[in-house]
Protein backbone atom coordinates (compact mmCIF):
# COMPACT_ATOMS: atom_id res chain seq x y z
CA UNK A 1 0.00 0.00 0.00
CA UNK A 2 1.18 3.62 -0.49
CA UNK A 3 -0.63 5.83 1.69
CA UNK A 4 0.54 9.49 1.02
CA UNK A 5 -0.47 13.27 1.25
CA UNK A 6 -2.90 13.59 -1.54
CA UNK A 7 -1.13 16.42 -3.83
CA UNK A 8 2.00 13.89 -3.92
CA UNK A 9 0.22 10.89 -3.58
CA UNK A 10 -2.32 11.69 -6.59
CA UNK A 11 0.73 12.72 -8.42
CA UNK A 12 2.95 10.12 -8.16
CA UNK A 13 -0.04 7.84 -8.95
CA UNK A 14 -0.82 8.98 -12.21
CA UNK A 15 2.63 9.47 -13.47
CA UNK A 16 4.11 6.25 -11.96
CA UNK A 17 3.98 2.57 -13.82
CA UNK A 18 3.77 1.51 -10.47
CA UNK A 19 0.14 0.32 -9.95
CA UNK A 20 -0.60 -0.51 -13.84
CA UNK A 21 -3.27 -2.70 -13.44
CA UNK A 22 -2.90 -2.70 -10.22
CA UNK A 23 0.38 -4.58 -9.76
CA UNK A 24 4.07 -3.18 -8.68
CA UNK A 25 5.99 -3.48 -12.07
CA UNK A 26 8.81 -5.60 -10.43
CA UNK A 27 7.90 -7.92 -8.79
CA UNK A 28 4.10 -7.96 -9.41
CA UNK A 29 2.63 -7.60 -6.01
CA UNK A 30 -0.67 -5.95 -5.90
CA UNK A 31 -0.65 -2.46 -5.09
CA UNK A 32 -3.54 -0.50 -3.42
CA UNK A 33 -3.13 3.17 -3.23
CA UNK A 34 -4.85 5.31 -0.66
CA UNK A 35 -4.49 9.10 -0.61
CA UNK A 36 -6.07 11.55 1.47
CA UNK A 37 -6.66 15.08 2.61
CA UNK A 38 -7.58 16.67 -0.77
CA UNK A 39 -6.43 20.06 -1.62
CA UNK A 40 -5.62 19.97 -4.80
CA UNK A 41 -6.50 18.34 -8.05
CA UNK A 42 -4.75 16.81 -11.48
CA UNK A 43 -7.44 16.56 -14.07
CA UNK A 44 -6.88 14.19 -16.82
CA UNK A 45 -9.18 15.90 -19.61
CA UNK A 46 -9.26 19.30 -20.90
CA UNK A 47 -12.79 19.75 -18.99
CA UNK A 48 -13.37 21.43 -15.34
CA UNK A 49 -16.88 21.39 -13.21
CA UNK A 50 -19.42 24.23 -14.28
CA UNK A 51 -20.54 26.36 -11.68
CA UNK A 52 -23.53 23.74 -10.36
CA UNK A 53 -20.58 21.49 -9.70
CA UNK A 54 -19.69 23.88 -6.97
CA UNK A 55 -22.21 24.55 -4.80
CA UNK A 56 -21.94 26.88 -1.53
CA UNK A 57 -23.16 24.30 1.04
CA UNK A 58 -22.14 20.44 1.08
CA UNK A 59 -24.40 18.62 -0.97
CA UNK A 60 -23.87 14.89 1.04
CA UNK A 61 -21.69 11.93 0.19
CA UNK A 62 -23.61 10.50 -2.64
CA UNK A 63 -23.65 14.04 -4.47
CA UNK A 64 -22.51 14.14 -7.56
CA UNK A 65 -22.50 16.97 -10.57
CA UNK A 66 -22.25 16.16 -14.70
CA UNK A 67 -21.79 19.67 -15.83
CA UNK A 68 -18.18 19.75 -16.34
CA UNK A 69 -17.05 21.72 -20.01
CA UNK A 70 -13.64 23.47 -21.13
CA UNK A 71 -13.58 27.06 -19.63
CA UNK A 72 -14.15 30.20 -21.52
CA UNK A 73 -11.60 32.73 -22.13
CA UNK A 74 -11.95 34.92 -18.72
CA UNK A 75 -11.96 31.87 -16.66
CA UNK A 76 -9.33 29.54 -18.11
CA UNK A 77 -6.38 31.03 -16.12
CA UNK A 78 -5.10 32.61 -19.57
CA UNK A 79 -5.35 29.62 -21.37
CA UNK A 80 -3.15 27.46 -19.02
CA UNK A 81 -5.95 25.35 -16.85
CA UNK A 82 -4.34 22.68 -18.00
CA UNK A 83 -0.59 22.86 -17.87
CA UNK A 84 0.67 20.24 -15.01
CA UNK A 85 0.47 20.29 -12.35
CA UNK A 86 -3.64 21.45 -12.45
CA UNK A 87 -3.86 19.12 -16.03
CA UNK A 88 -1.71 16.87 -18.37
CA UNK A 89 -0.72 19.72 -20.79
CA UNK A 90 2.70 20.69 -21.01
CA UNK A 91 4.29 17.25 -20.51
CA UNK A 92 6.40 16.56 -22.91
CA UNK A 93 9.94 16.23 -23.50
CA UNK A 94 11.42 19.68 -23.66
CA UNK A 95 7.85 21.40 -22.32
CA UNK A 96 9.51 23.14 -19.46
CA UNK A 97 13.26 24.31 -17.80
CA UNK A 98 14.99 22.79 -15.30
CA UNK A 99 13.58 23.63 -11.30
CA UNK A 100 10.40 24.18 -12.74
CA UNK A 101 7.39 21.35 -11.75
CA UNK A 102 6.58 20.51 -15.28
CA UNK A 103 10.15 19.83 -15.89
CA UNK A 104 10.21 17.15 -12.83
CA UNK A 105 7.47 15.41 -13.74
CA UNK A 106 8.56 15.04 -17.22
CA UNK A 107 11.74 13.85 -16.24
CA UNK A 108 10.09 10.89 -13.86
CA UNK A 109 7.33 10.59 -16.31
CA UNK A 110 9.12 9.77 -19.56
CA UNK A 111 11.36 7.37 -18.46
CA UNK A 112 8.31 5.01 -18.27
CA UNK A 113 6.54 6.46 -21.96
CA UNK A 114 7.65 6.27 -25.00
CA UNK A 115 5.71 9.80 -25.77
CA UNK A 116 6.68 12.87 -27.46
CA UNK A 117 3.99 15.03 -27.83
CA UNK A 118 1.33 16.41 -24.63
CA UNK A 119 -1.51 14.43 -26.14
CA UNK A 120 0.17 11.00 -26.40
CA UNK A 121 1.34 11.37 -22.99
CA UNK A 122 -2.00 12.90 -21.75
CA UNK A 123 -3.71 9.39 -23.90
CA UNK A 124 -0.97 7.09 -22.17
CA UNK A 125 -1.40 8.69 -18.04
CA UNK A 126 -5.23 8.23 -18.48
CA UNK A 127 -5.19 5.22 -20.14
CA UNK A 128 -2.52 3.49 -17.17
CA UNK A 129 -4.93 5.69 -14.39
CA UNK A 130 -7.73 3.49 -15.47
CA UNK A 131 -6.01 0.50 -14.16
CA UNK A 132 -4.85 1.60 -10.94
CA UNK A 133 -6.24 0.42 -7.64
CA UNK A 134 -6.43 4.06 -6.14
CA UNK A 135 -8.46 5.30 -3.08
CA UNK A 136 -9.58 8.31 -1.81
CA UNK A 137 -10.33 9.14 1.93
CA UNK A 138 -12.81 12.27 2.58
CA UNK A 139 -13.26 13.79 5.46
CA UNK A 140 -16.42 15.67 6.69
CA UNK A 141 -14.73 19.38 5.42
CA UNK A 142 -13.33 17.83 2.37
CA UNK A 143 -16.88 18.84 0.69
CA UNK A 144 -16.96 22.24 0.12
CA UNK A 145 -15.39 23.53 -2.98
CA UNK A 146 -12.36 26.02 -2.91
CA UNK A 147 -14.47 29.14 -2.21
CA UNK A 148 -15.41 27.98 0.95
CA UNK A 149 -13.06 24.92 2.13
CA UNK A 150 -9.06 25.53 2.23
CA UNK A 151 -7.93 23.76 -1.75
CA UNK A 152 -5.75 25.69 -4.21
CA UNK A 153 -7.86 27.67 -6.76
CA UNK A 154 -5.55 29.05 -8.13
CA UNK A 155 -4.10 29.49 -11.61
CA UNK A 156 0.02 29.83 -10.63
CA UNK A 157 1.91 26.61 -11.79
Amino acid sequence: RVLGWCPVALRWAAMSPEGTNGMTVRSGLPLKIIAGSPSTVLYLSEERPGAACVPDQDGGQYWSCKDYSIPSPGYNCGSSWNIYPNGLGGLHKGASSEGHIRYVANRYLLKSIGATSSSEVSMQVRARWATKDIRFVFGARDTLHCDVGACSNDCEH
